[in-house]
């Protein structure tokens, strides 16, 4: 298939719109198929240590975030005094991870969360692509919304009937405060 051929997609990011810019944003991520691979105790556990890493290591905050079988919710925006300093390197290995000059994009963060955790779901037995291709954003405009988003992600297991009370779910929580 030559050039001219190829199919274009559009894509679902604003164009005019800075997508390193500290704001918060609402993401979800399912699953390639929407195959429930989270079901698996160990996977789950391993995407949720993998996400909070990626947390400290790119300067992103996350104020809540929800695992379920099949996909991902998570609040987050970059975090304005890790992004000033972009230099990230891992002290413990004689390889430098990653280096990104300037601020990390919402695309460039789950891009590596993505990929790393697609390396922990093989080292975990499993077997071709952990993710569908592109994700959904949302940019939360308002401290009242950015409380009303992350009840709703947390709230997610019990409107799905896999729990009777959001904090008996284990892959789901907040874990950075939410700005008033």
């Amino acid at each position: 298939m030559d050039e001219n051929n190829l199919i274009k997609r559009k894509s679902p990011r604003l164009k005019e719109f800075d997508y390193c810019e500290a704001r918060p944003y609402f993401i979800t991520i399912c699953t390639k198929d929407k195959i429930p691979y989270f079901e698996n105790q160990k996977i789950a556990k391993k995407v949720i240590e993998c996400l909070l890493s990626e947390r400290k290591q790119m300067g992103y905050l996350i104020f809540a975030y929800c695992l379920m079988p099949d996909h991902l919710h998570i609040l987050l925006m970059p975090d304005s005094a890790q992004q000033s300093d972009r230099t990230r390197r891992d002290r413990a290995s004689p390889c430098p991870k990653k280096v990104y000059p300037g601020p990390i994009s919402i695309s460039q963060f789950i891009g590596a969360f993505k990929s790393k955790s697609t390396h922990l779901f093989w080292k975990c037995k499993g077997t071709g692509k952990l993710w569908q291709g592109r994700f959904y954003d949302h940019i939360v405009r308002s401290n009242e919304n950015l409380v009303k988003t992350a009840d709703y992600i947390l709230q997610n297991p019990v409107r799905k009937g896999i729990v009777e009370r959001a904090n008996a779910y284990p892959y789901s929580g907040l874990v950075d405060e939410i700005p008033m």
